[in-house]
């Protein structure tokens, strides 16, 4: 479809979600998860939101956590009415495709990102759970979200809920970390990565070869594969 110049907005319009910038010492405490697992919640009412659930891995479980299960089947209804001025858009055969799409400030939110200056004037990014770029290649990254997945989540939250300080003047050293902490925390079976890389190239050469020519969108919901899963993730 043919969609004018003046549709296509900057995502600067949107309503910005973040945790913050910071100097040190920064430290979070039990009170600033609750702060941000609310805002989170109030984020992922919004339609466009959907995108997180698309993306799959820790995106969509945390959206889920947020959402809930039931919210599953809505995601494959249709695109938001952000998807246009917003979204992602995609030329194919010569037509104009649109979807929903995450900026990196609003991925760097879900995962609960704090912006923390370093002695030297950089930012280092803190968060409460693992961003993408630590997500991927991870020993949990296996193209679905398997019970070993949900184990870990689930023992995260525990440990959250029972480990993370109430006092600033603490001294532990439980709170969110850097993607180079969750990279080392993630590591788990060191042969799940060329698994991964093995199923990604087996997918890419069915497209290639089964699909080829054809228009064809497919949506994928991660599957979940826990029959342990409460479908009660508030």
């Amino acid at each position: 479809m043919a969609v004018p110049p003046s549709a296509r907005r900057p995502l600067s319009e949107l309503r910005t979600y973040s945790l913050g910038y910071f100097r040190p010492p920064f430290k979070a405490v039990y009170a600033d998860y609750i702060t941000y697992e609310q805002y989170r919640h109030e984020f992922m009412k919004e339609d466009r939101a959907r995108a997180a659930l698309l993306r799959g891995g820790i995106l969509w479980r945390l959206a889920l956590h947020s959402l809930g299960f039931d919210i599953l089947p809505s995601v494959l209804i249709g695109i938001s009415q952000d998807a246009v001025p917003f979204g992602q858009m995609l030329s194919l055969n010569g037509e104009t495709h649109f979807d929903d799409d995450l900026s990196e400030e609003e991925v760097d939110f879900i995962c609960g990102t704090y912006y923390v200056y370093t002695n030297n004037g950089c930012i280092e990014k803190l968060s409460w759970w693992p961003r993408p770029q630590a997500w991927a290649g991870s020993g949990l990254d296996v193209g679905f979200w398997s019970s070993r997945c949900e184990d870990w989540f689930q023992k995260c939250l525990e440990n959250i809920h029972q480990g993370v300080s109430c006092r600033r003047n603490s001294s532990d050293n439980n709170g969110p970390v850097n993607n180079t902490r969750w990279k080392q925390g993630l590591k788990f079976n060191a042969v799940t990565k060329k698994f991964k890389k093995n199923l990604d190239t087996a997918c890419s050469n069915f497209l290639a070869t089964k699909a080829s020519g054809k228009s064809l969108f497919v949506v994928c919901c991660t599957p979940l594969i826990s029959s342990q899963l409460s479908r009660t993730t508030r």
